[in-house]
């Protein structure tokens, strides 16, 4: 178990961070009774207190949709996160053992997957990050890449590990579980063919070009990484994509081709500009998260700050933000943003 304030290893790799709710500016900023009140109500509307917190993955469907997207565990104190909200504070450290409230989380990516209750894939921070459906078109146009991997590699946009990882899919009818897509992207078995084929997903991964998705269990040829037993995985930087298959859930988990399994999200991504695709996010982010300061937020989507706070200022004139000067922005030009009403959800 690692200590507070440092990240651990939770089971396979996924690395997580024991509890980042605010940024030292944010801490000191909150002594400030007007930033401690709406502090307050966002952890109400995140499900970071005792008398709100989540009491299983089917409340975490609920709160994905409402605030649009949310990571599994704390990476950035400007998203929600469902392990503080399934324990209902916001400070409490992760740990790495199965048997605790973070291994009940890491089962709710079966439980939530094998539903398909959201889309799953890595975003924030290039952590695992679950986005509700109806906010899956805004953040393919703002965050990922909407040129097919043939036009990406054509373009010398794409290595020749990704790509050959991206046409095993394809070929497959746009999802494997990780031992066939290993074996069909030629990768085989052996410790620097398992690095490559991790920063080849990797590389997909960031550009949202892959989906997370589950199924039922069965062999998949693995590898010889193929199965967790709640040990950690050492070495990986990928978000948990070491593993064939997966013990302890009741599916596996493999890769899909976003542009295959989910056209119609895709078309819809494609039919917005991007204003359109950062304010539909931002209507919905700032309603729940009460205030923006965005440049965490950009750095943690991977946008620009200076995008995020024109699309913050869009909505103070459409009377859905407020300015929200800190003591440090007072004369200056990058206030934070509140929704006017400080997010009250009635």
């Amino acid at each position: 178990m690692q200590g507070h304030g440092a990240p651990c290893r939770l089971i396979d790799g996924e690395e997580v961070y024991p509890a980042m709710t605010t940024t030292p500016r944010q801490q000191r900023d909150a002594e400030s009774p007007e930033l401690a009140a709406l502090q307050a109500r966002r952890l109400v509307n995140w499900r970071q207190t005792e008398a709100t917190r989540l009491p299983d993955s089917a409340a975490a469907v609920e709160l994905i949709e409402r605030v649009g997207v949310a990571t599994l565990y704390p990476v950035t104190p400007e998203l929600p996160n469902l392990y503080h909200a399934y324990v209902g504070d916001p400070t409490r450290p992760t740990d790495s053992q199965w048997d605790s409230p973070s291994g009940h989380v890491y089962a709710w990516r079966w439980e939530l997957g094998g539903r398909e209750a959201a889309f799953y894939s890595v975003l924030a921070r290039r952590r695992p990050t679950l986005i509700a459906w109806s906010m899956l078109p805004a953040l393919l146009r703002l965050c990922g890449e909407l040129r097919t991997p043939d036009e990406l590699y054509d373009a010398g946009a794409l290595s020749n590990e990704a790509y050959r990882v991206a046409a095993a899919l394809e070929s497959a009818g746009g999802t494997l579980t990780t031992g066939q897509l290993r074996k069909e992207a030629g990768f085989p078995t052996g410790k620097p063919q398992r690095a490559a084929y991790l920063k080849a997903v990797d590389e997909l991964d960031s550009r949202l070009l892959l989906a997370k998705v589950f199924s039922p269990r069965h062999e998949d040829g693995g590898d010889e990484a193929g199965t967790e037993t709640g040990r950690e995985a050492a070495g990986t930087e990928t978000g948990g994509e070491a593993a064939g298959t997966e013990t302890g859930g009741e599916a596996a988990m493999g890769h899909a081709l976003v542009r295959l399994r989910y056209p119609e999200r895709v078309a819809a991504a494609e039919a917005l500009t991007r204003e359109e695709a950062l304010d539909r996010f931002l209507h919905t982010y700032l309603r729940a998260a009460v205030y923006a300061v965005p440049p965490v937020l950009a750095r943690a989507l991977r946008l620009a700050d200076d995008e995020v706070r024109t699309g913050l200022r869009r909505l103070e004139q459409e009377g859905v933000a407020e300015p929200l000067l800190s003591g440090d922005d007072k004369g200056k030009k990058a206030p934070w943003y509140r929704y006017p009403d400080h997010g009250s959800e009635e």
